[in-house]
This record gives C-alpha cells, structure tokens and sequence, in this order.
C-alpha cells in the first residue's frame, strides 16, 4: 500500500508540474490555489509514504518483557505480549498471494499465545494472518513479505530471546 501511494502521489505531481499551477484568464487565481493545493496534498502524500517505506518501522518487537506487536501499524499503539503469554513461537504456513509467490502457500512466522479472559488479542484488520490448514498452530502468522525477511530466522531469533528471557535463574551451587 505505501508503494502504491508513493507511485499515485509522484504521478499525480507529475501531471500537475506539467499542466503547471498558473491561473488562467477563464480560471483565475481559484484554479491557480486549486492546483497549489494539489501539488501540496500529492507532494505531502509521496513524502509520507517514502518516509514510511525507508524508516523500516516495526511490527514486532522483542524486549526482556516479552513482544510488542503492532496490529495496527506503526504509528499506533502496540499490543503487548508478555513472555509468560507466549506459548510458543512456530514456522508456519499462511496462504500466500498467487501473485507474488506463484504458490498457494508461503512460510510465516507464527506467534501461538495464551489467551484467557484477562488477555486477549483485539480484533484488527492487519497483515498478521491465520495459519493455514495443516499447518503448525499459531494465533498470529506474518510471510516474509510482511516481516521484510526470512521467517525462518524470525523464528529462531524469537525462541532464543524467549528461553533467555523465561528460564528461570540458577543459584550458584
């Protein structure tokens, strides 16, 4: 989505930088305003997206406490997860879009925590997806796509961070 809003905001400012924003005999100055507020609009809408897309914001977190998921993009408040909720962090499978992976499938990260009546995930309309079916339990799944990387040393990143940060501490005998 922010390429396609970076795409349609330089476009747009394309198209407008050649019409050029002078007013007209037949327009006036109030088609002049109108395309400086134009160019304005689709020039703040192209920096936003570019600065979106070279940030590399988040969507996970990983700290001593436990994880930090941003549901609803990262400009919003996280969901957190302690580590004593996260029962288990999983290679999956989600459905993988036919267009850009040519396959009906594709590896995930998958993020399986215990919810109870106190804890719960809210309900968001995010990338995080179900695993498919026959594939390994998790409540939350993300593709390489989602995670700018592969699942697989998601996965292993995210279990060594949970065993260092769960195991309870031995005493020096």
């Amino acid at each position: 989505m922010l390429w396609l809003g970076l795409v349609a905001g330089l476009v747009a400012l394309a198209i407008l930088t050649l019409r050029g924003p002078s007013g007209s005999a037949a327009g006036g100055l109030g088609v002049a305003a109108a395309k400086w507020g134009a160019l304005a609009l689709f020039g703040a809408i192209a920096i936003r997206c570019a600065f979106r897309l070279a940030a590399g914001l988040p969507i996970i977190e990983a700290s001593e406490l436990g994880i930090a998921i941003w549901l609803h993009g990262p400009y919003h408040r996280p969901f957190f997860a302690p580590w004593n909720r996260v029962q288990d962090i999983v290679l999956t499978e989600v459905a993988g879009s036919r267009r850009t992976t040519g396959a009906g499938r594709c590896n995930a990260l998958g993020i399986a925590l215990i919810e109870d009546d106190q804890f719960r995930i809210p309900d968001f309309p995010g990338d995080a997806r179900a695993p498919v079916r026959d594939a390994p339990r998790a409540s939350l799944a993300w593709s390489s796509r989602t995670i700018g990387g592969d699942p697989r040393k998601w996965v292993e990143l995210l279990e060594r961070m949970k065993s260092v940060y769960t195991e309870p501490e031995r005493e020096p005998t």
